[in-house]
């Protein structure tokens, strides 16, 4: 029943505002140390999982991230632990087939890895991933990534509103920022978040990932992007400095 909603559910979004989005967290130094800080320990690998209910049985507070097929998911999280073999990128989409479950910030809550969706995606994995936000209860906060190059998609908007229909609570990464100009990002963000207007579940800021480039500005501007990521997810978690 979940794979066919996943699938067949109608949009029915309302064009009516009730949701202003934020500007981006203006951190200072001590709270960007302390979230640069609460990610240089070593990632663990904790498991994989094929159905929801073989999740680890903790009490962790948990974040996850999860996106179409080939939205950058996996460099992403790569770049967020500090370890660029945490998990395995592909040009292929479809290449995440299972839930991924790591230990991050010396074990204070896990990360989950989940499998992308749309195209080149399979039904189970759909099912499997609604029904995993379904029962999870330390799931903490949803980390949905987007391609601002392509826009919002059909699968998109069916995931918004199951989420939003359960009263999940996620947020929206806007990735690939280095593939855009600034004129050209800002116009998709700002059709994104008319998008998002009707939304009850979404968290009202954005986040922002992309590639450091050679010009020093830009490489400055994509890591303090990253580490508004970790501070995002660690107070999702209910940690503060």
């Amino acid at each position: 029943m979940i794979a066919k909603r996943w699938l067949h559910s109608t949009l029915c979004r309302s064009s009516v505002p009730g949701l202003s989005f934020l500007p981006p967290t203006i951190l200072t130094q001590p709270q960007k140390k302390w979230a640069d800080k609460q990610f240089a320990s070593q990632p663990l690998f904790i498991k994989s999982c094929s159905e929801w209910q073989q999740a680890p049985a903790t009490t962790v507070p948990e974040v996850a991230f999860v996106g179409r097929s080939n939205v950058g998911k996996s460099t992403l999280i790569n770049r967020l632990t500090n370890n660029n073999q945490l998990v395995k990128t592909s040009s292929k989409p479809g290449h995440t087939k299972l839930l991924n479950f790591f230990q991050v910030c010396k074990g204070k809550l896990n990360l989950v890895d989940m499998p992308g969706y749309g195209y080149r995606s399979q039904a189970e994995w759909g099912d499997m991933i609604l029904e995993y936000l379904h029962h999870r209860q330390q799931l903490k906060r949803l980390f949905v990534l987007i391609d601002p190059t392509a826009g919002l998609k059909e699968w998109d908007r069916m995931l918004f509103d199951h989420l939003d229909e359960r009263g999940i609570s996620y947020q929206l990464i806007l990735t690939k920022s280095d593939k855009l100009s600034a004129i050209a990002f800002d116009k998709s963000k700002e059709v994104i978040e008319q998008d998002m207007l009707s939304s009850v579940s979404c968290y009202p800021q954005f986040l922002y990932s992309g590639i450091p480039r050679r010009s020093r500005k830009n490489a400055e501007s994509v890591a303090e992007d990253l580490t508004r990521i970790r501070w995002a997810v660690l107070q999702a978690a209910g940690y503060s400095p």
